[in-house]
């Protein structure tokens, strides 16, 4: 289900939320993915605005923001 999310997202440029888990924090992140491969999510991050790489492991929820700008 991420994988066609994560698809879609990239070929619409639709931008995602993700709830995402590093060395055990949690954080909310506002998403457009550029790139996607088997284990990593390429995409600007626009809390830290800036391009960041995501482990596909570490999204625990991902749906798409109900805004269309950045």
């Amino acid at each position: 289900m991420l994988d066609g999310m994560l698809r879609n997202a990239m070929e619409t440029g639709r931008k995602l939320v993700i709830i995402y888990n590093k060395d055990g924090r949690i954080t909310q992140r506002k998403i457009k993915v550029l790139g996607v491969d088997h284990h990593r999510i390429l995409a600007y991050c626009y809390l830290r605005n800036r391009i960041r790489t995501f482990k596909k492991d570490s999204v625990l929820a991902a749906t798409y923001s109900s805004l269309r700008s950045a």
